[in-house]
């Protein structure tokens, strides 16, 4: 099995002349929506699901609820699968584990379903969170930034998954991608953020 990683948190698995794309988001290239012969995807937000393009693949998709209801004009191309299920997608066998988004902010609740996929016992791909599989792996992948990122679990998590390997994914936010939302996160009427460059300058009153 070949894996590519794409932009922030999407990766493509190849084997035996088929192709399954995981969670090809709105930072993923045009090259990775060139082939698929199915597509898994661990949550609705647009990071890790660019909408239009994986309607554009004509596909089965198989994913949470919650993603399953944005796509419903797709009929029964979508398959809604739950924690503690297993499935085959174009010749992959998969199992699917969990059921809740990361924490982002304590306030704002838990965002939204998500299910992470072991792919073939040997792929692990998380979504945003840090639910284990129940078995050991060949290849885990690691978030390694977000806003509901920490890095004390990120190792925890590590640390806990027994792999031969890991791979980080969810980066975007490492690049100016991720530099460009921080006001959203950080900004206030009465504690604006600024975002300095390096050589920028402002001025102290």
């Amino acid at each position: 099995m070949k894996l590519t990683k794409f932009a922030h948190a999407c990766v493509r698995l190849e084997k035996d002349g088929k192709t399954l794309l995981v969670d090809p988001g709105s930072f993923s290239e045009d090259a990775a929506f060139e082939r698929a012969d199915a597509v898994l995807v661990t949550h609705e937000h647009q990071d890790h699901l660019d909408i239009e393009r994986v309607k554009a693949l004509n596909v089965p998709v198989y994913t949470n609820a919650g993603v399953a209801a944005q796509l419903t004009e797709l009929g029964d191309r979508v398959q809604v699968v739950e924690g503690g299920q297993s499935f085959d997608a174009a010749g992959f066998a998969v199992s699917a584990y969990g059921k809740d988004h990361a924490v982002i902010l304590p306030e704002w609740g838990v965002p939204c379903e998500n299910v992470g996929f072991l792919i073939d016992d040997a792929v692990y791909h998380p979504g945003d969170s840090f639910t284990q599989p129940d078995r050991a792996v060949h290849t885990n992948l690691v978030p390694i930034s977000g806003p509901w990122f920490a890095l004390p679990p990120a190792i925890d998590y590590a640390r806990a998954v027994k792999a031969e390997q890991l791979v980080g994914i969810h980066d975007g936010l490492l690049s100016e991608i991720g530099l460009g939302m921080m006001p959203r996160f950080l900004n206030s009427d009465d504690r604006p953020y600024q975002k300095l460059a390096p050589g920028e300058s402002l001025t102290i009153a």
